[in-house]
């Protein structure tokens, strides 16, 4: 009987996987695949904050020049309300300011106004500045906002 049962112990080999080995397998192909999901959105989020924050640079670059533009050859400046800025040049007035979350330009005293900036960027807490002359400083504008929650600063001398 005994060599019976050692010949037949013998012969039978294991064929495929045992249900502990099947699960270790799918445990770790589980794992793999999730890191890998979750690596893939994490690029796609990145990449999306990355598209924002050019943005917001691109717009706010874009509004200093514009502000550099007003103020180049300007006769007179008035600031005397912090939010908007009053430019004279050559007979034209041009005003900026921001009173939502959106830049305006105006070149006819502040009757008709042109947006400076779009819907994707929010523009926030612009003031000015005058900067009074002290020779051998002229006289300037000194330019704050936020573009999406960045802060941007730019001063401006006006030389004739």
């Amino acid at each position: 009987y005994h060599i019976i049962k050692r010949m037949m112990m013998k012969r039978t080999k294991h064929n495929g996987f045992t249900l502990i080995e099947t699960i270790i397998y799918i445990a770790l192909l589980t794992l793999i695949i999730g890191s890998g999901v979750v690596a893939g959105f994490y690029v796609i989020d990145s990449s999306e904050k990355e598209k924002a924050n050019i943005n917001a640079i691109a717009e706010a670059a874009f509004l200093m020049r514009k502000i550099d533009w007003a103020l180049n050859g300007a006769d007179s400046i008035d600031v005397s309300a912090p939010t908007i800025l009053k430019v004279t040049r050559g007979g034209l007035s041009i005003w900026v300011h921001a009173p939502s979350d959106r830049a305006l330009i105006s070149k006819d005293g502040g009757t008709s106004w042109t947006e400076l900036t779009g819907d994707w960027t929010k523009i926030t807490d612009l003031t000015f500045q005058d900067i009074p002359a002290a020779p051998p400083k002229p006289a300037g504008v000194t330019a704050k906002f936020k573009a999406d929650g960045k802060d941007f600063e730019m001063t401006k001398y006006l030389r004739k």
